[in-house]
C-alpha cells in the first residue's frame, strides 16, 4: 500500500509540474499557430499554487521529490511575479517631473446601464476629477446626441481640465459622435496617428506629448475582444458533467470564439510591438489587452518596457469585472528609464473593467 501511494504522489507531482511549464510556454507559442494552447495561461496561477503545496507537503513528509516542485516554482518565478506581487512600492515625495497615468475601458460609459446604477457618466466624471490625472487613455470612448449625458460638447467639457484631447472613432455616427479610443492629456499634444486593426471592432491610437519640453508617446490599445454575449455565460453557468447537444454546440461557439479572439490578438500585438519599438520617443503603453500577463500577448507587447503592476502592485490585479473570475488584462506599461509607483487597480462597478493608475517619474535622479 505505501508503494502504491508513493507511486501515485511522484505521479502526481511529475503531472503538475509537467502542466505548470506547458502553461508558460503559451508566452513563447503565438496562438495563430497552435490556438488552443492559449487556453492553458489561465490555469497558470491554480497550477502555481498546487506546485506550491506539493513542495511544501513533500517538505514536511522529507521527501526528496520536494526537488521537482521547487525547480518548477523556480523556472516560472517570473512569470509568478506578473501574476501576483506581494506590495507596492509607494512614491518617494521628492519625484522629479511625476505624470499620473490612468487606463480605463468604460464600456461605453454604460449607455445601456449595465451597471444598474444612476448617471454613470457623472459618476465616472467625478472619480476622475478626484483622482487628478495628468493622462487618461479611455477604451470603448462613446458619445451620442440620442441621450443626455453622452453628448460629445458634454463628454469633452467634463474633462477640460485637462486641456488636450485625441478621439479617434472606429464607427462614426457623424456630428463628432461614435464609438472608439480617447486620450485626453495635460500637456500639449505635437502629433498623433490612428492604428486600427484589419476586421475588427477595436483600435490602437498613439499621442505625442510635449511634457515640459520633452516629447513621449503615448499608445493607448484595445485589442481583440472575446465577445462572449449572455448565451455564452448562461451556458458556462449551466455546465454539467453529462451535456445535452445544446450545451455542446454552446461550448463549441464559445471555443470558436475563443480561438479567433486569440489568433486576432497575437497578430494585433505583433503589429503594435513593431509600432512601439519604432518609436521615436520614450513610451507609455496603455490599455485593454483582453489577455493575461501569461500570454503570447503580454509578452509581445511588454518587450523590453517596464509593467507598472510588476513595479509597485500589489495582490492579483484583476481588472474584468464580469461573471468569469478576475483576470488581469487592463495594463499600463512604460519605458525602462522611467520608474512608476503607486499602481492602483481602483474597485468602481460603472464598467465591466476596473480602471488602472500609476505615477511615472520620467527622469528618476534628476533633480530640476
Amino acid at each position: 500500500m505505501k508503494r502504491l501511494f508513493r507511486s501515485i504522489s511522484l505521479l502526481v507531482t511529475i503531472v503538475f509540474a509537467l502542466a505548470l511549464l506547458a502553461s508558460m510556454a503559451v508566452i513563447y507559442i503565438s496562438p495563430a499557430k497552435i490556438h488552443f494552447l492559449a487556453l492553458s495561461g489561465f490555469l497558470f496561477p491554480a497550477l502555481w499554487v498546487v506546485n506550491l503545496l506539493l513542495l511544501l507537503i513533500h517538505i514536511a513528509r522529507k521527501s526528496p521529490r520536494f526537488l521537482l516542485p521547487l525547480i518548477v516554482l523556480a523556472l516560472s518565478w517570473n512569470q509568478w511575479n506578473n501574476v501576483f506581487r506581494l506590495s507596492g512600492e509607494k512614491s518617494p515625495e521628492d519625484m522629479n517631473r511625476p505624470l499620473k497615468v490612468i487606463s480605463y475601458n468604460t464600456r461605453m460609459f454604460d449607455y445601456y446601464e449595465w451597471s444598474d446604477q444612476q448617471n454613470t457618466p457623472e459618476a465616472i466624471y467625478e472619480y476622475l476629477r478626484a483622482e487628478n490625472p495628468d493622462i487618461i487613455c479611455f477604451q470603448e470612448y462613446f458619445t451620442s446626441n440620442r441621450k443626455e449625458g453622452y453628448l460629445p460638447n458634454q463628454t469633452r467639457a467634463r474633462f477640460r481640465a485637462l486641456g488636450y484631447q485625441h478621439i479617434e472613432y472606429l464607427y462614426d455616427n457623424g456630428q463628432g459622435t461614435g464609438y472608439g479610443i480617447a486620450t485626453f492629456s495635460r500637456y500639449p499634444i505635437v502629433n498623433k496617428g490612428s492604428l486600427p486593426f484589419r476586421d475588427s471592432k477595436n483600435m490602437a491610437i498613439f499621442t505625442d506629448l510635449n511634457v515640459d519640453g520633452k516629447i513621449i508617446r503615448v499608445f493607448n490599445n484595445h485589442l481583440e475582444s472575446i465577445g462572449f454575449k449572455e448565451n455564452d455565460f448562461n451556458v458556462i453557468d449551466s455546465l454539467k458533467f453529462e451535456m445535452d447537444e445544446q450545451q455542446r454546440q454552446g461550448i463549441k461557439q464559445i471555443v470558436n470564439k475563443m480561438s479567433r479572439a486569440f489568433r486576432q490578438r497575437s497578430s494585433q500585438a505583433e503589429i503594435l510591438s513593431r509600432h512601439i519599438n519604432n518609436s521615436p520617443y520614450p513610451v507609455i503603453v496603455c490599455g485593454d489587452f483582453n489577455d493575461t500577463p501569461i500570454s503570447y500577448v503580454y509578452r509581445t507587447m511588454r518587450g523590453d518596457l517596464k509593467d507598472a503592476f510588476r513595479e509597485s502592485g500589489s495582490g492579483m490585479g484583476g481588472t474584468y469585472n464580469g461573471r468569469l473570475p478576475s483576470l488581469r488584462i487592463d495594463y499600463i506599461f512604460h519605458d525602462p528609464a522611467f520608474n512608476s509607483y503607486d499602481f492602483k487597480r481602483h474597485k468602481i462597478e460603472y464598467s465591466d473593467h476596473y480602471p488602472v493608475s500609476t505615477i511615472i517619474e520620467m527622469n528618476p535622479g534628476k533633480k530640476e
